[in-house]
């Protein structure tokens, strides 16, 4: 199809072939006047202001257009009355046609790399003739005029602007009054070579905001200019009008966006633009200012041969006073009439928002309120320690801008202070040891003056904390975390009655801390009156300590902090560690300001981040706190009141004096191998001593009973055989031998069978009939009913006649040929029978029996893995504490052991699975299906161990040890006359844990 298309001018309309699938392009807008013509009335004219963006060309077109023909003024109208309607038409179709793509969901995809790069592949020489038409004349070969006078010569031109068309020099001087710093070249008749504006002529006029000045100086002034577009020498004219506000020359370089390196006679300048540019690279891009240098060196002579004089120095001691004079501006410090020299310790720092503050964010009253609330307006800080950030002792002498305005303590006090502690050792950490620590202090520090910072943020949100950071000089020492932790409460958390600290070593900084205070000076000292002081440790850093530590300082026992995890800081310290190789090249003070900066930009980026962060997080926690509640309920049912009630008791007690007992605090159940092995002989020796039942005398359930033992032995006598000591000549032995005695049991079982389950002759006969090969035991999943209505297929004891044992009804069965694998050989449980035998070929009652005894099977093999569960945690336990070592036999006994159990606990996993198989055949509806779940591997766990990582808050209880109610037999090595206390007391830990996630 074609369509009309208004050009550049709407009589300039061509014809534009298009796609059917394409969705046409959004035409040019006017404002103009339009004719709307519909067919009640003649025709009626409307004024629009239409606005829109300017349209693609087409892919498959490419419309070239000479200069408009000359119209007049008569047929303007109509001219304009034509586009209005090629316009309306335009905007119809192209609307419909996005309803149309809306309607079909029809979103075009975005290219990705290797597609983009695909089609510009075949175009890169092409992009190589465009680069190199760049280096000569272009469309002005055949000329040599200026292309704005036409009168002189045109041999410059300039290649910032646009399209670059030669120039004279008195036009390019007069285009660039307002672009000095545009980078200019000449025609030298075989080449561009290199120019400048003020070779041109070009002197710029300061003092007056480009305006002319009526007392301009008489000398001019050459300035070295640093752009973002190189270096450039620039002629100037100072004002000499004596006005207040413009007499000095520093003055009017600032008026130009431009700042002087010196306050008196500049030389050099640089232009704004090319401090705010690297001052974003260096924040977000650890940029140093020496590879910026030498970049823009680069840029203004990458040939070497005439590159600009070094200006390193002016560069980076500008760069130091715009960061300062910026951050001082952002931080209002230009509105006050004190000034900058009024400004106060901590004044310039960007403040988390969320964190509560007394008098500005939180309600009046916030400290009268109960004290099971406080924890609303608790502040939890997070400290710790880089060792990346070091300074080298180079003895530089220097001057601070603001000493103290920000993020840093004020140095003066602070070195005070620590001259008091030379000698003062470093903390040493419980029974834990963290990396940072053993690099602190090697061999290499002495060359350093400082070793690292130590820092205090906010846990909840990890911003930087006003006056919050210290220089370490050697190591991690009390004097030094102690001044920054005392100096931020004292100047951010006066009055808050609830302050959590988190530490990696919090177990060794808690010890005595409030004694340290004690020999602080005044201002830093804590009124700890009504407050409470709550220590953890970082849950990733936590599984580094003692179990003891792990206990008493755990957030996920600690109330009121939530889902805080206490390792916000490290991510903090990855951002700046990348301006480490910089900082340590920079004076004391330099580098304070320039780490100021730094913490600066990391809490304001957090700041533009914090809204959705809040709501992202808020989203998440509803939905987390559903599923702990559900988990919470469904663990209550197991559990009888009276013991929850004790329980809960225990964590409130706990809660309000770590003195009492922990309710957290699980002693590990040690299990010996002589339990194991006592615990496996009874278990084996009930199995040797089962009978085989009496063929007159046996009962139908007793018959059911024996077949789902059958059943069992089976996969036993399968997992045997895929063991490699039965691959030898004894195992075979003894393997045979077992199926020997298995197939005998199986063939006196059939006999009994015929009087139960008379369909099974016919079943069997074509067991009979078929090769060995051919043998298929049948499958649970084979026999489900095919009716979508499963409940109408199960049959009723009253749908089944009763089959007497000399009945003639009763057949004869022909045992299968011995040839046939054991494993191979089908028991024909009622399971296993079509359902359109079950009333006729199944005894009266033997489906309901059946159906008990395999609920009975699932729930039992429930408590067998449960009760092996903590059977292997404890002797894993055992393992690690008493075990594990050099030597080699006792290793390979407990290994042995563990061995064991999991097979055992693998075994009655694939018995409940195939109990519950046979249930959704047989009774697909029943009441068994709310507590008897699939069993997955994942649900085969103990109740302590963690598969999702070190976080706790996620984790849940499996499905197994709240699906059943606890009993004696849930406890390895139980005793009839257990408590209901001892019964439960292995499910503590994990109800109050639920009970806290929840």
């Amino acid at each position: 199809m074609t369509r009309k298309r208004p050009g550049r001018r709407a009589r300039n309309a061509v014809l534009v072939p298009m796609d059917v699938d394409e969705s046409p392009p959004l035409p040019r807008a006017r404002h103009t006047n339009v004719t709307v013509r519909n067919q009640s009335k003649p025709s009626q004219s409307t004024s629009h202001h239409l606005v829109s963006a300017q349209p693609p060309l087409l892919p498959d077109a490419v419309v070239a257009t000479s200069d408009p023909p000359p119209h007049s003024v008569e047929n303007q109208d109509a001219e304009e009355h034509t586009h209005g309607e090629v316009y309306i038409e335009d905007m119809l179709e192209y609307m419909g046609h996005r309803q149309k793509r809306r309607r079909r969901g029809g979103v075009r995809r975005k290219k990705n790399r290797v597609a983009l790069l695909n089609e510009w592949l075949p175009l890169r020489d092409q992009y190589v003739d465009e680069l190199i038409r760049h280096d000569g004349r272009g469309d002005y070969h055949s000329t040599d005029k200026c292309s704005a006078c036409g009168i002189a010569a045109g041999t410059s031109r300039c290649i910032d602007c646009l399209g670059s068309p030669p120039l004279c020099n008195g036009c390019l001087c007069a285009g660039h009054v307002n672009n000095p710093l545009h980078r200019v070249q000449r025609w030298n008749e075989n080449f561009f070579e290199k120019y400048s504006l003020a070779e041109a002529g070009l002197c710029i006029q300061l003092g007056h905001d480009n305006l002319s000045c009526p007392n301009p100086r008489p000398t001019t002034t050459n300035l070295t200019v640093i752009d973002t577009s190189g270096v450039h020498r620039v002629v100037v004219r100072f004002c000499d009008c004596g006005s207040l506000d413009t007499a000095k020359t520093y003055v009017q370089c600032l008026r130009a966006r431009w700042w002087p390196a010196t306050v008196k006679r500049p030389r050099t300048v640089v232009t704004l633009r090319t401090c705010e540019l690297f001052h974003a690279l260096t924040l977000q891009g650890k940029m140093n200012a020496y590879d910026f240098w030498h970049g823009l060196s680069r840029v203004t002579d990458g040939s070497g041969l005439a590159a600009p004089k070094d200006q390193y120095k002016d560069f980076i001691r500008i760069m130091r006073c715009f960061r300062h004079v910026r951050m001082a501006k952002r931080g209002g410090r230009g509105h006050d009439p004190g000034g900058l020299a009024a400004t106060e310790v901590g004044e310039l720092v960007v403040e988390c928002p969320a964190c509560p503050q007394p008098g500005r964010n939180i309600p009046d009253g916030w400290d009268l309120v109960p004290a099971d609330e406080q924890w609303k307006y608790a502040v939890m800080l997070a400290i710790d320690a880089n060792f990346k950030l070091k300074l080298k002792n180079c003895g530089l002498a220097d001057v601070s801008l603001s000493a103290g305005w920000a993020y840093f303590v004020e140095n003066g006090p602070y070195k005070e202070h620590v001259a008091k502690y030379i000698d003062q050792e470093e903390m040493k950490c419980c029974d834990s040891s963290f990396a940072a620590r053993d690099h602190a202090n090697m061999p290499t520090h002495k060359r350093f003056a400082i070793n690292g910072v130590g820092a205090v943020i906010c846990a909840r949100h990890c911003f930087y904390r006003k006056s919050g950071i210290v220089d370490l000089q050697r190591g991690e020492r009390y004097c030094n975390m102690d001044y920054a932790v005392f100096s931020t409460i004292a100047r951010t958390a006066s009055g808050i009655k609830v302050i959590v600290l988190s530490y990696d070593i919090a177990c060794q900084f808690s010890k005595n801390f409030l004694l340290r205070m004690q020999q602080y000076p005044e201002g830093l000292r804590i009124n700890v009156d009504g407050v409470t002081l709550i220590f953890v440790v970082p849950k990733f850093h936590l599984l580094a300590h003692g179990q003891s530590c792990q206990v008493e300082f755990n957030l996920n026992y600690t109330e009121g902090v939530g889902r805080t995890c206490g390792e916000g800081i490290e991510s903090g310290w990855a951002d700046t560690n990348g301006s480490a190789l910089s900082t340590r090249e920079m004076s004391p003070e330099g580098r304070h300001e320039g780490l100021d900066d730094f913490f600066g930009a990391i809490n304001w980026r957090k700041t533009l981040s914090l809204g959705k962060l809040l709501a992202r997080s808020l989203k998440a926690a509803v939905a987390a706190l559903a599923e702990q509640k559900a988990v919470l309920e469904d663990s209550n049912i197991t559990i009888p009141l009276a013991i929850r009630e004790r329980w809960e008791g225990m964590v409130l007690a706990w809660d309000a004096d770590h003195s009492r007992p922990n309710a957290y605090d699980e002693p590990e159940a040690v299990t010996t191998l002589a339990d194991v092995r006592l615990e496996l002989a009874l278990e084996e020796s009930a199995e040797a001593n089962t009978d085989v039942m009496s063929l007159h005398e046996t009962s139908a359930s007793v018959f059911l009973a024996v077949g789902l033992e059958l059943e069992d032995l089976q996969y036993a006598i399968r997992m045997q055989a895929k063991d490699n000591e039965s691959k030898t000549p004894v195992g075979k032995v003894t393997l045979q031998e077992k199926r020997n005695a298995l197939q005998h049991r199986i063939r006196s079982w059939q006999v009994i069978q015929k009087i139960y389950m008379p369909a099974v002759a016919a079943l069997l006969a074509a067991s009979v009939s078929a090769e060995p090969s051919e043998l298929t035991p049948p499958t649970v999943a084979s026999a489900m009913p095919a009716s979508s209505d499963a409940t109408s297929a199960i049959p009723t004891a009253s749908h089944l006649e009763p089959i007497a044992a000399g009945s003639t009804h009763a057949v004869t069965l022909t045992i299968p040929s011995a040839t046939a694998p054991i494993k191979d050989e089908p028991l024909y449980l009622p399971s296993s029978i079509p359902e359109d035998m079950w009333s006729q070929g199944l005894s009266l009652g033997l489906i309901v029996k059946y159906r008990r005894l395999r609920v009975g099977q699932a729930e039992d093999t429930l408590y067998n893995i449960r009760r092996l569960l903590r059977l292997r945690t404890g002797l894993i336990h055992y393992k690690h504490v008493f075990v594990d070592g050099p030597g080699q036999n006792l290793n390979t006994r407990a290994r042995n052991q563990i061995a064991r159990l999991q097979a055992r606990i693998k075994r009655y996993v694939v018995q409940y699975r195939m109990a519950r198989a046979a249930l959704l055949v047989i009774w697909p509806d029943g009441p068994w299906m709310a507590r008897l779940q699939e069993l997955l591997d994942e649900h085969v766990r103990a109740p302590r161990e963690n598969k999702e990582g070190p976080g706790d808050g996620h984790r849940a209880l499996a499905w197994i040890w709240r699906a059943l109610p606890h009993e004696a037999r849930d406890v390895p090595g139980h005793q009839d006359d257990m408590t209901e206390d001892e019964v439960h007391e292995g499910l503590r830990v994990d109800w109050v844990r639920t009970r806290m996630r929840r």
